[in-house]
């Protein structure tokens, strides 16, 4: 045996001992790394490789499929960073790798000094910790680790002595889980309109423990149990663990039966349109699912359970907590919470769960001490200073995470690493309590710019721009530069205190010299309307679908700032209202109406009412319509006009008769499904291209009229 398969198998030995996990470096060449990986290959059965195949026949997934994994486990994973570490996919599948498994990571020998990276950087200085197993190609094997932690336990005992112990109630293998099942168990049992929080870390069964409650309660009554989630793969546990205690045989069933009751998965949006018969409503993953959902859903139902990891990999938990609780205290005050804290797929004070946690900041948090708005400074902060103190990036993002809800490992790495991405900060020396952080955008030449207009292009990460030239057919808003307000958050303790405009106008000051505008996109609420405005931003464009984070449709608002920037702006807003005017009955008939009031008082504050469209304006919005540019919403104000026109234009009927199709859905606002079935065609997509085809023709044949 070499003396590396020996160190394979001691550590492997050791891990199962604890019931840990190792993260375990391998610093080499390609042959180095292969020999590491078959060393440990012996000693695990369930393997896992992630990134490029390091050798023939290697079976791998690619960074970006990473998440589908979730949920899942192995003994041993392995991540290939010889061409860059993917830090999402490094934070969902680390919690992937069960007790007693190791966490593979190969790296190149120039790797740490070829890069550039800060999080690189950062990286390198966080793996020399003593927990992090160094297999270096040419160097002597290093000593074992010796790790103070605690095993996990099943009930009072170690795992290893699972065998001597009392078994505990429902199935549960920890005290914790017992006491989860249970506070799960009373929001049936007890009285109505007191839902549950559940929260805990990964590797604590939370999943498992609504499981083995739903089995319970399942076993001592009739009872329907809805399933709801980002995802019945979100779910699929618990309907795993109920299966498993009844002894039923599970194939991913979205609906199991027991006697005269059953659990069942039901989506978010479908749970709501239909409401179902539903004794209790699981919500898992909560975090993932639009807050304006889980509003709904507090009104619909009045038994409820949300459960949410509170660290997970895309750092979901803590600002879910606290945003959601806040709307809980207002209309459930009765609620309850329970956090389970004992690890059951590892040892409590797992090596690898800390190092990750401290690596990705996925336990960061909000300054606490050290704060006085009143000794704050506004600065912009060189980013190196974020490398050099750990406190200053840890309070920021911390505040980043409990600000929105659905801050990852990859806003870190842009954090450190995007040189578009710009920072401001109101903080008393390290302790942050507010940030601003800004992102170039735009900038475009004009043959892309014009690419983008005719809808043909969409250059990643450049949201403000795109917008403005594909959405409203402004090909300047592409071509200048701008600055997109990508995060702007406050400490809670400080809010309504001055902090986030007095950010802004410290941006609006750096920004005079940088760019032609500043924009920001948000989904739409009144009183965040209301916040912009205050800062000088006025919105020019409002979303036709709800954004999937927020629930809400997104609001895109700009401040001009150069005198380039001013030329189109009155353009901006005046399409705007018209659009928000016109669609008020049919794309915006579903937003609430005391929602859509303050967007209309805003439109018709123009001066004059945008009741109609210049020629000039109407023949260019027509065009990019009938070339595939703009959609039927974005141009519906000058479609109308020019139907109207058309109108006053002929006398003569049989000259009008190509324009029924048109007639019917720009005037009449026929649904688009009555469209389809009037004039015989197959949805909507053929029936909005047929009415650009007509509305192309009919414009250039009108063309040619006049010019005769």
């Amino acid at each position: 045996m070499s003396q590396l398969t020996h160190f394979c198998r001691m550590l492997a030995e050791r891990a199962a001992q604890q019931n840990i996990r190792y993260l375990v470096v391998a610093k080499g060449c390609k042959a180095w790394s292969e020999k590491v990986v078959e060393s440990f290959s012996l000693h695990y059965a369930e393997k896992l490789f992630c990134g490029e195949p390091l050798f023939d026949g290697c079976e791998s997934i690619p960074f970006k499929k990473a998440k589908l994994w979730l949920g899942r486990e192995c003994q041993m994973l392995t991540i290939n960073g010889h061409h860059g570490i993917d830090a999402q996919a490094l934070g969902a599948l680390s919690g992937t790798v069960v007790g007693g498994g190791v966490l593979l990571l190969l790296l190149p020998d120039e790797w740490f000094e070829q890069t550039d990276s800060h999080f690189c950087h950062r990286l390198k200085h966080l793996l020399q910790h003593n927990s992090v197993v160094w297999l270096e190609a040419e160097q002597p094997l290093p000593s074992l680790p010796d790790v103070d932690c605690v095993p996990a336990a099943i009930g009072n005992e170690s795992k290893s002595m699972a065998s001597e112990v009392v078994t505990l109630p429902f199935g549960a293998l920890t005290a914790c889980q017992v006491g989860a099942v249970e506070a799960i168990r009373k929001v049936v049992t007890g009285h109505r309109k007191r839902p549950l929080v559940l929260t805990a870390d990964r590797g604590r069964g939370k999943s498992a423990a609504l499981g083995l409650a739903a089995a319970s309660l399942l076993a001592e009554r009739d009872i329907n149990i809805v399933v709801t989630a980002p995802s019945y793969l979100a779910s699929q546990t618990v309907f795993q663990h109920v299966a498993e205690q009844f002894g039923l045989a599970f194939a991913d069933q979205k609906r199991l039966e027991v006697g005269k009751g059953c659990i069942e998965f039901v989506a978010p949006d479908v749970l709501l349109t239909g409401l179902p018969s539903a004794d209790v409503v699981f919500v898992d993953e909560a975090a993932a699912i639009p807050s304006p959902v889980l509003q709904s859903l507090l009104a619909a139902f009045n038994r409820l359970v949300f459960s949410s990891t509170v660290h997970g990999y895309e750092g979901t938990g803590r600002g879910f907590a606290v945003k959601f609780r806040q709307q809980l205290d207002s209309v459930m005050p009765q609620w309850r919470s329970f956090e389970m804290k004992q690890a059951i797929r590892w040892a409590d004070n797992d090596p690898l769960e800390k190092w990750i946690f401290n690596t990705l900041l996925l336990d960061a948090e909000i300054a606490t001490t050290g704060l006085d708005p009143a000794t704050a400074s506004y600065e912009y902060l060189d980013k190196a200073q974020l490398l050099s103190s750990p406190i200053l990036l840890s309070s920021l993002f911390g505040l980043l995470v409990n600000a929105h809800y659905q801050t990852s490992p990859a806003d870190l790495v842009n954090l450190l690493d995007d040189d578009a991405l710009h920072i401001w900060l109101c903080r008393n020396g390290d302790n942050v309590l507010g940030c601003c952080l800004i992102v170039d955008e735009g900038g475009f030449g004009k043959e892309l710019a014009e690419q983008v207009l005719l809808g043909k292009r969409r250059p990643r990460g450049h949201l403000l721009a795109q917008s403005l030239a594909a959405h409203l057919g402004i090909v300047e808003g592409a071509v200048q530069r701008s600055g997109r307000i990508l995060r702007i958050a406050v400490h809670p303790d400080f809010q309504q205190q001055g902090i986030g405009q007095q950010l802004l106008a410290s941006v609006r000051g750096w920004a005079s010299s940088r760019y032609d505008f500043l924009g920001t996109s948000f989904g739409y609420a009144p009183e965040l309307l209301s916040f912009w405005q205050r800062a000088g931003y006025q919105p020019v464009r409002l979303g036709l679908q709800k954004d999937a984070a927020s629930g809400y449709p997104s609001l895109l608002c700009v401040q001009p700032i150069s005198d380039r920037g001013q030329l189109w702006f009155p353009k901006a807003r005046v399409l705007f209202a018209a659009g928000l005017m016109a669609n008020a009955s049919e794309a915006f008939k579903g937003m609430p109406t005391d929602e859509l009031l303050p967007l209309l008082i805003e439109a018709t504050s123009l001066h004059p009412i945008p009741t109609s469209l210049p020629s000039e304006w109407i023949e260019q919005q027509l065009h990019l319509f009938g070339v595939g540019g703009l959609g039927y919403e974005l141009v519906l104000p000058a479609l109308q006009q020019y139907v109207w026109q058309r109108l006053v234009s002929s006398t003569d009927l049989s000259q009008l008769s190509s324009l029924d199709l048109v007639v019917a859905k720009v005037i009449q606002r026929k649904p688009w499904g009555d469209i389809v079935t009037q004039f015989k065609l197959t949805g909507r997509k053929q029936a909005e291209q047929v009415l650009r085809d007509i509305v192309s023709a009919d414009l250039q044949n009108n063309s040619l009229a006049r010019s005769e």
